[in-house]
């Protein structure tokens, strides 16, 4: 395990003009050995594929800049780094691309099928006309309706005239006659689905050309910022641009060296680090009088136990500069015994649920920290998501109990192409990745141990099982679940819902009865069933 600390910053008037020149020397010279061993190990993927290289970026670095193995290693592994990130970063892109189109597919398959519906009702409506001028006795028979759209053939006036009613999720809407409907209703909603279905269709022709482009290309680095390489050509955002790319150098660390670094050696007894010029390596060392708030009696225990490499980052602040560690430390003990019970944790994109449970699975605590997501920026997300988790692992600490959380990669964040922009909102604004490096962080912080579960059917447990019994909302009875969940305990279904089973699936898993049940309960079903299960809509009803 390692660990990463940041130190308090060095003003520059505090060293001398020369060594700043030199510290600045060796940054803007790292950084051109590591665009340059980008491009070298790039080219021979590109030339040699993944077998080998002609020549290595190692020598190549020191034939090209003069410099020795410490400086030429640490831009070859920046650079390595580099490459493997964006192949990270690709396949990432990839698989979200895949689902985007998938889900175009889906929804054009869907309005495809009610656009060739809406053509069917059009063909009846036009039957009906060409039967009503020749005179047939019953025309009504041309008519094609659909579930939603119903022709009341019952409610024809003293002028011939039959009233329509269409029926969208419990609004009802009725045309006094067949032409208004065509008109009003039926020809503009048909123009519509056309354009949609043209949009959609153009947006994964898109995609698809996307994917295939990503397929079959090299991944590329915007060195300094993709907005100040494309406005490069005015001279103040050049500038820019050269600041920011030349900002950072990272030496990578050496387990030969007793310091664990030799470019870089740090002193525990007179809190100094010094620093060997890359301009200059047999002149004098440059001096950082630096000091690290949390984790310097760590660092030190390293260094002179001598556990391993050591590898430090030089930071260009403008007026300051700053140093970053990185050193190995012996992983702690956490406390992951689940026979005095658990804290459990339900994630939402606006609410974190948590619950405590005592050692036989009962509900001892429950509570909800919300948040609004809509109105924070990034890192006022992150920092209130922080804020709740410490206070949920402080619980945890107190309590001495592990904590259980669902594991959110398992959960399947589906895509959508429809006009329900609230859903949309709320599956972008979902931090997933953030979420469960926080709760990870936090576990090493607070020596708790976090175990993350499947959340299947969490939520519909216990809406129907607890919801009622303790007067929960659905997130806290979620997190109940996930909480005897992770101490082991199953959720079988209640009696009123084990007799809607099937006979076929009454021996299968429990996981597959809740799958069966979820699809049964929909529709109007579904809406008694939650009332009943929910005491606070039971009470508005009474």
């Amino acid at each position: 395990m390692k660990k990463c600390l940041q130190s308090t910053t060095i003003k520059k008037h505090t060293l001398t003009e020369g060594q700043n020149t030199r510290l600045s020397q060796d940054m803007i010279l790292f950084n051109q050995m590591k665009r340059t061993s980008f491009a070298h190990q790039m080219q021979n993927r590109q030339e040699h594929g993944s077998c080998g290289e002609a020549v290595s970026a190692h020598m190549y670095l020191k034939n090209t800049f003069g410099v020795n193995d410490y400086f030429a290693n640490s831009a070859c592994r920046e650079a390595k780094a580099l490459i493997s990130s964006q192949k990270a970063l690709r396949e990432l892109y990839t698989a979200d691309l895949k689902e985007d189109i998938a889900a175009i597919k889906k929804a054009l398959k869907k309005k495809e099928k009610y656009l060739c519906s809406l053509g069917n009702v059009k063909q009846g409506i036009i039957g009906y006309c060409k039967a009503r001028k020749q005179g047939e006795q019953k025309p009504e028979k041309h008519l094609k309706g659909t579930a939603n759209i119903q022709f009341l053939k019952a409610d024809i006036n003293e002028k011939g005239n039959m009233p329509v009613r269409i029926c969208f999720f419990k609004k009802e809407q009725t045309y006094p006659s067949v032409y208004l409907f065509e008109h009003q209703w039926l020809d503009p909603k048909i123009k519509s689905l056309r354009q949609q279905i043209k949009q959609m269709k153009h947006k994964q022709q898109t995609k698809e050309a996307h994917l295939e482009k990503m397929k079959h290309s090299l991944p590329s680095v915007h060195f300094g910022g993709k907005k100040w390489m494309n406005a490069r050509a005015m001279p103040e955002h050049r500038r820019c641009m050269e600041k920011r790319r030349n900002r950072r150098m990272q030496v990578s660390g050496r387990l030969d060296s007793l310091a664990g670094n030799f470019v870089f050696r740090s002193d525990p007894d007179t809190k100094t680090v010094t620093y060997r010029s890359m301009t200059d390596w047999d002149g004098e060392r440059i001096p950082f009088p630096v000091c690290f708030p949390y984790g310097q009696e760590e660092l030190d225990d390293c260094i002179r136990e001598k556990r391993g490499a050591v590898s430090w980052e030089l930071i260009d602040c403008g007026n300051a500069w700053q140093l970053n560690v990185v050193f190995p430390v012996t992983e702690p003990e956490k406390n992951d015994y689940y026979g005095d019970g658990c804290i459990g944790v339900d994630i939402n994109y606006d609410n974190i649920a948590v619950s405590e449970t005592d050692q036989k699975g009962n509900l001892l605590s429950h509570t909800v920290f919300p948040f609004q997501p809509e109105d924070l920026s990034s890192g006022q997300m992150e920092q209130a998501i922080s804020h709740i988790l410490e206070q949920i692992f402080q619980m945890a600490w107190e309590t001495k109990k592990p904590v259980t959380a669902e594991n959110i990669k398992q959960v399947q964040r589906k895509k959508f192409y429809d006009k329900n922009t609230k859903r949309t909102r709320h599956i972008s604004l979902f931090a997933c990745t953030k979420i469960r490096t926080l709760l990870e962080s936090k576990s090493v912080k607070y020596e708790t141990a976090v175990t993350f579960i499947n959340p299947a059917y969490t939520s519909k447990a216990g809406l129907a099982k607890y919801v009622r019994r303790y007067g929960l909302s659905i997130h806290e009875a979620a997190s109940f679940c996930i909480a005897r969940r992770g101490q082991g305990y199953k959720e079988r279904l209640p009696r009123q819902l084990y007799r809607l089973l099937p006979p076929e699936t009454k021996s299968l898993p429990l996981q597959k009865q809740w799958k069966t049940i979820s699809k049964l309960l929909k529709g109007r079903r579904a809406a008694e069933f939650y009332t009943y299960c929910n005491p606070y809509t039971r009470q508005a009803t009474a």
